[in-house]
């Protein structure tokens, strides 16, 4: 069986593993670089702290387990970080939620422990305390990936089973023959043919499905991440803070994101403008000791618009009506790759739907769509802070 991946960011690249590993001809198609878009503006946070539905915390805490298990396959494991994460509540209306969160949690048997924000210093001695932190938490088993070096590593590992990978090809359109996707039609023109078509285009899904006649939004607000430059901090843990999430990075450096600094981007340039860059590193130094916001300059600014289906909940599975179609689209792409690309890969090669992927269905996009002209919305940006 040959499988056309349509993306080579973490969702297409764990995709093209699991199928080559099950035996699938295999070819990624990706416009640019692998992991260069949506995967590069991403935290990479790997949690179910936050997943309300009881069937999607479930999802994401089985694939926050498959990421170990992708580790072991791959013989590394130098792309995950065992962090924790710490959320801190900034009023009082903030620390009833978060209490309200820990009794959720706590019922759903995750590990989530209720903090004195005076006792943060103890699990990171870099987090500066302040008058205005209320209750914080801690999430032991929560970590990041440095998704770069994921993607490259399941892309190596697919290539050494004989996928191939093509970067800087961009996929034009889908190619439609009597009602089914039998391959991809590429920029210069050339037909590229496959029994199956897996879309993990991210935000660049649009043109791709109004092949099957299905109108995709293109709006949405872009997500910033500022990685700063080496010798930034010791920070171990990541945190979540009134307004801010500050993640620890390779090097001593730290990754900063804020819904503030997803608003300051100028999208004529697709730029992040100094004064705003400063802002960020300035509220990073207020929230970590160490960093010094005087000497401390952005190393990498990702801006990206990145998937979120409407209702928040993943996109997995073959596309109704239209054989040869797989889509897989979801703003949890870091956490929730490890499991659903594998699911994918089992459901595309025997044909059974995973039970676990029930609910997280196109059937419910389609439904949506019937009473909107066919107009779903992967691209809203979830604030995270």
């Amino acid at each position: 069986m040959k499988v056309i991946v349509v993306g080579a960011g973490v969702l297409g690249a764990s995709a093209a593993y699991q199928l080559a590993k099950r035996g699938c001809e295999v070819e990624v198609f990706d416009r640019g670089a692998p992991g260069t878009e949506a995967s590069a503006a991403s935290l990479a946070w790997l949690n179910s702290c936050s997943k309300e539905l009881r069937p999607y915390h479930d999802l994401n805490v089985i694939s926050m387990a498959e990421h170990r298990a992708v580790a072991r396959e791959l013989g590394t494991e130098d792309w995950l970080h065992a962090s924790g994460n710490i959320e801190v509540a900034g009023d009082d209306t903030a620390a009833a939620k978060l209490r309200a969160k820990l009794d959720r949690l706590h019922g759903y048997g995750y590990a989530a422990i209720e903090l004195d924000p005076a006792d943060l210093p103890r699990y990171d001695p870099v987090i500066r305390v302040h008058d205005d932190y209320r209750l914080a938490a801690y999430y032991p088993a929560e970590s990041w990936a440095d998704l770069p070096l994921l993607i490259h590593e399941l892309l190596r590992a697919a290539t050494a089973r004989g996928a191939v990978v093509r970067p800087h090809t961009p996929v034009e359109r889908l190619l439609v023959e009597s009602g089914a996707v039998t391959g991809v039609v590429l920029d210069d023109g050339a037909r590229v043919r496959a029994d199956v078509v897996l879309v993990a285009a991210g935000s660049r899904i649009g043109p791709l499905m109004s092949e099957v006649g299905v109108t995709v939004s293109t709006s949405g607000a872009p997500g910033v991440t500022v990685v700063t430059s080496p010798g930034t901090s010791a920070l171990s843990v990541l945190l979540h803070l009134p307004g801010l999430t500050v993640r620890p990075d390779t090097g001593g450096r730290i990754a900063v994101r804020s819904s503030r600094g997803d608003g300051a981007v100028d999208t004529e340039s697709w730029t992040l403008p100094d004064e705003a860059l400063t802002d960020l590193l300035r509220r990073a130094a207020h929230a970590v000791a160490d960093v010094d916001p005087a000497g401390t300059r952005g190393e990498r600014v990702s801006i990206a618009v990145r998937p979120y289906p409407f209702d928040g909940l993943p996109v997995v599975g073959p596309w109704d009506g239209v054989p040869g179609l797989y889509v897989m689209t979801m703003h949890s792409g870091a956490t929730l790759s490890a499991v659903t690309a594998r699911l994918a890969a089992e459901e595309i090669v025997s044909g059974t739907a995973p039970a676990l992927l029930t609910g997280f269905r196109p059937e419910r996009v389609i439904a949506a769509g019937e009473k909107s002209a066919h107009v779903f919305d992967p691209h809203a940006v979830e604030s995270e802070v």
